[in-house]
């Protein structure tokens, strides 16, 4: 019997050579220098959000109308909002980084494991950006009418 676990590209001869372990390890270099300046701007927005969130709720006290509902939520609101906007974030650059990390040892250890195992992480990557993106887009199109 035949195991399910077995290479799809070892299936249709398809090997990796030289060139396509370049641009793979350059990839990896990318990806964990993207994931590591997007932990680093959650940080500075958890930082930020947490130390001007007094500032920001005084100022839509002062502007009132419309916006006067969100100075009375109270400070910490606006902390559970970040908190969870920065884990958000967090999470989706995770699946970046460990991208980078896995195809990284993959490349040294020529192990097919961690490769698909570092592809499996950038594709729920996308899958999360994308759909991230969609329902922004819905959201743009919906304030158009």
């Amino acid at each position: 019997m035949e195991n399910m676990e077995q290479d799809h590209l070892d299936e249709i001869d398809i090997n990796i050579d030289a060139d396509v372990r370049r641009q793979l390890h350059e990839t990896s270099k990318w990806t964990k220098f993207i994931s590591i300046v997007m932990f680093v701007a959650c940080g500075l927005m958890l930082l930020v959000g947490i130390l001007g969130g007094a500032v920001f709720f005084s100022a839509f006290r002062k502007i009132g109308g419309g916006y006067g509902f969100l100075g009375d939520l109270g400070g910490a609101t606006l902390i559970i909002i970040i908190v969870v906007i920065v884990a958000v974030i967090g999470v989706i650059y995770y699946f970046l980084y460990n991208f980078s990390q896995k195809i990284k040892t993959a490349l040294i250890s020529d192990n097919t494991a961690e490769l698909n195992a570092g592809l499996k992480s950038l594709k729920i990557f996308f899958i999360i950006t994308t759909l991230f993106a969609i329902i922004s887009l819905l959201n743009n199109i919906s304030k158009l009418f």
